[in-house]
């Protein structure tokens, strides 16, 4: 059985009646996702009771997917964007795909050259309830400690402009708190970073487009072309981006691809080739003790 864990809110519970709709899935409260028939589940990010399912699959070894804001654009244009991906929560491997959909819907700007005269490095933190959930809280404090025993360079600490303090509830239930953040939202200055320092963020991707090279050593879109050892931070790598970014291009969808089952038919085409996260990445601790 599929099921589809609904959100409860009406702005993301549409991309779930899509996904249900498209595959043949069963909407249900996350309590009643995780029965014995469950064979796969589908449910958007890792609040109210969803990172119980996250963790369930996991354990269980059921195929899931995770649905959440995409790498470009925004959930609440036109067309609706969202990402999917199956058994992790970024997609963190690069297929060989065609540039046709990165070109029609996300190209923009065309990507800058890597400049190599930034003055500061930019570390974005995880999020509460991304620290919270994949074991970050001390991220932070172990990235600075790295940083500042390898560069000379002023270090800047930028926040997402919401960031709830998320807490367990006595069901085990992540719950969103107030919004601890009150950094205005601005446009970064990319010519003048030296490299972006951060743990899962999609704002590599930004980066990266921008010509700033960056650093992740957790699950990130980008994670192939960054570098995970901190300690390098003055020798960053300088890769090729176009690959990443067309691969990219096909793990996020509409609101209309999930509802035609266009979205699931590439997922589980991409699956087949490709091992899990686990096998890829340590988890969040083991990573940020080494590093």
């Amino acid at each position: 059985m599929f099921y589809c864990v609904r959100t409860e809110r009406a702005n993301t519970e549409k991309y779930i009646e899509s996904m249900a709709r498209g595959a043949g899935g069963q909407i249900v409260s996350y309590q009643e996702a995780m029965k014995e028939d469950c064979t796969k589940v589908a449910f958007m990010g890792v609040l109210r009771g969803t990172n119980i399912v996250y963790n369930w699959a996991k354990q269980n070894k059921k195929d899931f997917y995770y649905i959440d804001r995409p790498y470009w654009g925004e959930s609440r244009g036109t067309p609706y964007w969202m990402r999917c991906v199956k058994n992790e929560h970024v997609k963190t491997f690069v297929e060989d795909r065609s540039d046709d959909r990165y070109k029609k819907y996300y190209r923009g700007d065309a990507i800058k050259p890597y400049h190599k005269n930034g003055k500061y490095v930019l570390i974005v933190p995880p999020s509460h309830s991304m620290a919270l959930h994949f074991n970050g809280a001390d991220w932070l404090n172990n990235t600075l400690k790295v940083l500042k025993a390898n560069t000379d360079r002023e270090i800047i600490i930028r926040e997402k402009p919401y960031n709830p303090k998320s807490f367990i509830d006595e069901q085990g239930r992540m719950l969103p708190g107030p919004s601890e953040n009150k950094q205005p939202e601005k446009p970064f200055e990319w010519d003048q970073v030296h490299a972006v320092v951060t743990f899962n963020s999609s704002i590599t991707i930004k980066a990266l487009h921008n010509g700033v090279p960056c650093f992740s050593n957790f699950e990130n879109p980008c994670g192939t072309i960054c570098e995970s050892d901190f300690s390098k931070i003055e020798t960053p790598k300088y890769e090729d981006r176009e690959p990443v970014f067309y691969s990219l291009a096909y793990g996020q969808f509409t609101q209309e691809e999930f509802r035609n089952g266009y979205a699931m038919e590439i997922l589980d085409e991409t699956n087949k080739r490709f091992p899990t996260a686990e096998e890829r990445w340590p988890r969040a601790g083991e990573v940020i003790d080494g590093r």
